[in-house]
């Protein structure tokens, strides 16, 4: 048990570490919260493998600092989740406020050892909180509820996870030394989890940016030429090809038509009865029809990418969704004709 989480903890370091260099494409301050997780992502997985081989014991200092990064994956989470759903959201000293208890529980855990046990548990409570809070914010979004399907699995697995750490801790002062291994374990399965998902739904964070902005109750173009800017998206899509940029968001491309999110998100849905990344799939996905049909020689994957798929697995999935078909099987089907 011991020798398979500390290669699974070795696993999830290297993939967030690729996950902290990878391009993104939030707002500023959801890149930086983002950053932050995965940085305490990686402590709490070294700590954690460390302390099971044997090289690290939990005195004052290390206590303090690993304490302090489960306590901060719970805020953390919630305040990034919350500037993806509001681009327009910016920071304020009151979110601040999120981490004080956090720091107040890790200091006592670690200056009274006799608590540690306790505040370990706690931890996990406030965590369980944010995601229940999380996973409210998100049942909210009545129209795509079924889209997010993903993340109210995860946030109720870690609820699960979060009631059975506080159980244990209640009836046992050594929670941490047996529930070390497996805690490691399952994070490693989140991470796998989280980057299928961003490999096969690469569209899902936009997705989940654009339904958020959408719970408007009044129309938000009564100021807005809207067969003007249809025209503008239009030139941006056929003449620019904007579509071939990978980080091409729902923010960057109403920024280039002068536009708050929402308005775009609105525009399109209402004028064009679909969403934004429903719109963007669609330009792509016509692009590399045009590409496979014309271009025999050049490979499928490289046809992908072209178009601003930022992976083979995202190109098939889109692709597969419009055509049923895999896009190699789709250019032999057209070839033959």
């Amino acid at each position: 048990m011991s020798q398979i989480s500390i290669a699974l903890a070795g696993f999830s370091i290297i993939a967030l570490v690729l996950l902290f260099f990878q391009k993104r494409t939030e707002t500023k301050i959801a890149k930086i919260l983002a950053r932050l997780l995965l940085c305490v992502l990686i402590v709490i997985q070294w700590i954690q493998a460390m302390h099971i081989a044997d090289y690290l014991l939990f005195d004052t200092v290390l206590s303090f600092f690993y304490l302090l990064a489960l306590g901060l994956v719970g805020p953390l989470f919630f305040l990034y989740s919350q500037h993806v759903m509001q681009t327009n959201m910016i920071w304020s000293r009151q979110e601040s406020w999120h981490f004080l208890p956090v720091i107040i529980l890790a200091l006592l855990g670690s200056f009274f050892s006799d608590y540690f046990s306790i505040v370990y548990s706690l931890m996990f409570l406030l965590g369980g909180t944010y995601m229940f809070r999380l996973a409210w914010s998100l049942y909210l979004l009545r129209e795509r509820r079924t889209l997010f399907k993903m993340e109210f699995l995860f946030t109720t697995i870690f609820l699960i996870w979060s009631m059975g750490v506080v159980l244990v801790g209640m009836l046992s002062s050594q929670v941490m030394e047996m529930l070390l291994p497996a805690q490691i374990i399952m994070l490693s399965i989140l991470i796998a989890g989280a980057i299928h998902i961003q490999l096969n739904y690469p569209h899902l964070l936009s997705s989940l940016e654009e339904f958020a902005s959408r719970q408007y109750q009044t129309s938000t173009l009564l100021n807005v030429d809207c067969d003007a800017i249809k025209n503008q998206l239009e030139e941006l899509m056929t003449v620019k090809k904007i579509y071939q940029d990978a980080e091409l968001s729902l923010s960057s491309c109403a920024e280039a038509l002068s536009l708050k999110p929402h308005q775009l998100s609105e525009l399109i849905n209402t004028q064009l009865d679909m969403s934004f990344s429903a719109y963007l799939r669609q330009q792509r996905i016509k692009a590399s029809e045009i590409l496979l049909k014309n271009e025999p020689e050049v490979s499928v994957l490289a046809v992908g990418l072209s178009v601003g798929f930022s992976s083979q697995s995202a190109f098939y999935s889109a692709f597969k969704d419009i055509h049923a078909i895999a896009p190699g099987q789709w250019r032999r089907q057209i070839l033959t004709k």
